[in-house]
């Protein structure tokens, strides 16, 4: 069994607003870090030449040099690891933009013992505090969406309904659910991480609240399951233990400063 992490960085800028020191160098050092004895593939994709230059300085099991954009490099990512690698082998597709506690590796493993898929991430829109535009699944006031507890020896986990495309699981999952991560993505402009994520664990519905294109899904889901499908569990480490580092939607108790750099970006 070998541990890999499945790493895509851009040189280009997107318009989210990022906490101050933001630096997507400083992030890969900080996941280097984070986990000893992993394999990095390192798929640079529409990377300018200084951004190569440095990424060719660094250790990686592999280097790739693509063109792709950003649903097409991930596709690329999730079709190399189901092509090539074990049915054991543990895989964590990771973006350029997260940082990571010191034992992030050890944490995300501990967390593939019992859950078929895992998130370091804690997203805050799981939170009905949240406010606007929250999770549709979460209902309003203080309490959390509906979810299932783990006392693990290292830390606490909890299911959670959805994440973003940085997650972790072993490739036997992933290669019985290549339906979900491979079966339109070639046609997708953007990623949809989030109606994904409903159709794995199918958090069930919410009244009326839910856009049409949830409920659809939902549905389709549900005729998945009729089908054979396997519903899916998504683990959460509590307090989180790495942080997407968009101003907005930083975990809560993720001490960023810490963190914090002034490396240019």
């Amino acid at each position: 069994m070998n541990k890999y992490l499945l790493y895509r960085i851009s040189s280009k800028v997107n318009a989210k607003p990022r906490i101050a020191g933001f630096s997507k160098l400083a992030c890969l050092d900080n996941l280097l870090t984070a986990f000893p004895g992993y394999r990095m593939v390192c798929l640079a994709d529409n990377c300018d030449a200084e951004t190569v230059a440095w990424l060719r300085q660094k250790n990686f099991f592999r280097l790739e040099e693509t063109r792709l954009g950003q649903a097409a490099s991930f596709y690329h990512l999730v079709n190399g690891a189901i092509e090539t690698l074990h049915d054991e082998d543990i895989v964590y597709f990771i973006e350029d933009d997260y940082l990571h506690l010191p034992e992030a590796g050890r944490i995300l493993e501990e967390g593939l013992q019992v859950f078929d898929y895992v998130t370091l991430y804690d997203h805050p829109d799981k939170y009905g505090v949240f406010g606007k535009g929250r999770n549709p699944y979460v209902d309003e006031g203080k309490l959390s969406e509906a979810t299932r507890v783990f006392k693990g020896a290292l830390t606490l986990w909890r299911t959670t309904n959805s994440t973003t495309h940085t997650f972790a699981c072993r490739v036997k999952t992933l290669k019985e659910d290549r339906l979900v991560w491979l079966g339109r993505l070639k046609r997708r402009p953007k990623l949809q991480d989030f109606y994904d994520w409903i159709f794995l664990t199918r958090p069930g519905f919410r009244g009326g609240r839910l856009k049409l294109k949830l409920l659809l899904r939902q549905v389709m889901a549900h005729l998945a399951g009729l089908a054979g499908f396997r519903k899916r569990t998504l683990g959460v480490p509590i307090p989180s233990a790495s942080a997407h580092l968009e101003a907005n939607f930083l975990p809560d108790g993720f001490d960023i400063q810490r963190f914090q750099t002034s490396q240019p970006s």
